[in-house]
C-alpha cells in the first residue's frame, strides 16, 4: 500500500484526535491502518451506510442455533454484569440479535429492552420471548435519556461506522452510575499478533475498528465513562498452539514467496499469482470461532496451489491435537489469555455522575 491510499489527513483519529496512520494491509479489499498516536487500528475509508447495508443483506448471517445453544455462556455473561450492577435494575442490549442474552437477564430479574438491526433477528425477539427490542439503529430508538441503569454490547462497537457516537448516546442512555459492558475482539491478542492478516477477527466489512486493552478505556472516558475493569478472555478465538502453527506457515510462506521474487515478478507484478494474493481475495468467516482452514477456503474464486492445500490439510489435522494440547495446559495458558493474550476484551466502565 503506498501512500496515496493513505487516509485523508484532515481525518483525525476517532480515539486520541491524531492525523497520521501507517497501512497495515488491503484485507477482502478493505484498506487497514493502524494510527500513529495510540496504534487504534481501523478500515479506511469507511464503508458508506448503503455499503453496509448491502454487505449484511447479502453475505452476513446471524446462526440462530449457535446463539440458542450458548444458554450457560449468556447466563454467566449476566452473572458477571451483576458484580457491577448488583441490584440489577433496567437493562438495555444494543445488538441484541435474537434475544437469547436478554432472556437469559430477565429470568434474573432484570427489566429489559434491546436495539437490533437485523429485522429476522428483532422479529424472533419480540415473538419468541416477547422482548421489547427494536428494529432501529442506535440513534433512533425511541428511549429515554438517563433510563437504564446497566446496557451491555456484545461483539457490537466493532461493527458500526461510529463507535464515539454510539458511545456518546449509550452514556445518555445510561443513568448517572450506570454500568456499560463490553465485548470486542482485542487487537493485541496473541491470536492477532501471530495470524496477522489471517486472524479471522480481521472480517471487514463486518469488523471496522479494532480495539486493544489501551485504546478502548481511552475512547470510553473520552465520552463520559469512569472504566472500572479491563480484561482479555480466550473467548470464541482459536487457541494459541494452533495460532502459533498459522503463524509458522504464513512465515515460511513469506520467505517462499522472497526467495522466489525474482522468477515470479512479472507474473505478480499486478498482485496476482501467489497464495497469498489469492488469500487476500477470500472473504473470512463472520462467526466467531471459525478454524483458520475454513477462513482461507471460503468462497474463493482461485484455486490454492498444492503447498496452500498441504498446509490447509495441516491445520485440519493439528486442531484436535492443539485442542487437547490446549486444554492440558488450561492452568497455565488461562492466566496469559486473561493478562492480554486473549482474543476477546471485556471492558466494564461506569457514566460519571455531574458531581464527577
Amino acid at each position: 500500500m503506498d501512500n496515496a491510499s493513505a487516509p485523508p489527513q484532515t481525518t483525525s483519529c476517532l480515539v486520541c484526535g491524531a492525523t497520521r496512520a501507517e497501512p497495515r494491509f488491503v484485507q477482502r479489499g478493505y484498506p487497514v491502518f493502524r494510527c500513529t498516536g495510540c496504534s487504534l487500528e481501523f478500515v479506511a475509508p469507511i464503508p458508506s451506510a448503503s455499503e453496509l447495508a448491502d454487505y449484511y443483506n447479502r453475505a452476513y448471517t446471524v446462526p440462530l442455533e449457535r446463539y440458542a445453544a450458548a444458554g450457560h455462556r449468556n447466563i454467566a455473561r449476566i452473572a458477571d454484569l451483576e458484580r457491577w450492577c448488583p441490584s440489577r435494575g433496567r437493562l438495555l442490549e444494543f445488538g441484541a440479535s435474537y434475544g437469547h442474552s436478554l432472556a437469559s437477564a430477565r429470568e434474573r430479574g432484570w427489566d429489559v429492552a434491546g436495539v437490533e438491526l437485523s429485522p429476522t433477528a428483532s422479529e424472533y425477539a419480540r415473538t419468541h420471548f416477547g422482548m421489547p427490542v427494536f428494529n432501529c439503529d442506535l440513534a433512533d430508538a425511541p428511549l429515554a435519556d438517563g433510563s437504564f441503569d446497566a446496557v451491555i454490547g456484545w461483539h457490537v462497537l466493532e461493527h458500526v461506522r461510529n463507535p464515539k457516537d454510539q458511545l456518546q448516546r449509550l452514556s445518555r442512555l445510561l443513568k448517572p452510575g450506570g454500568v456499560l459492558g463490553l465485548r470486542v475482539p482485542n487487537i493485541e491478542s496473541f491470536g492477532a499478533r501471530a495470524a496477522g492478516e489471517w486472524w479471522p477477527w480481521m472480517c471487514p466489512p463486518a469488523h471496522l475498528w479494532f480495539f486493544s486493552s489501551a485504546t478502548l478505556p481511552r475512547l470510553l472516558r473520552a465520552c463520559g465513562f469512569e472504566v472500572l475493569e479491563v480484561k482479555t478472555l480466550r473467548g470464541d478465538g482459536n487457541n494459541l498452539y494452533q495460532y502459533a502453527l498459522m503463524a509458522a506457515g504464513s512465515r515460511l510462506n513469506d520467505l517462499r514467496l522472497h526467495l522466489r521474487r525474482g522468477a515470479d515478478a512479472p507474473r505478480r507484478a499486478d498482485g496476482q499469482g501467489s497464495d497469498r494474493a489469492m488469500m487476500s481475495k477470500v472473504p473470512l468467516p463472520d462467526a466467531q470461532g471459525a478454524t483458520a482452514s475454513e477462513a482461507i477456503r471460503t468462497v474463493s474464486p482461485a484455486q490454492p496451489s498444492g503447498l496452500l492445500q498441504a498446509w490447509l490439510r495441516l491445520l485440519d489435522r493439528a486442531q484436535p491435537i492443539t485442542d487437547a494440547l490446549a486444554r492440558g495446559t488450561r492452568p497455565l495458558m488461562e492466566p496469559l489469555e486473561r493478562r492480554g493474550w486473549g482474543d476477546e476484551l471485556l471492558v466494564y466502565a461506569r457514566r460519571v455522575t455531574q458531581s464527577q
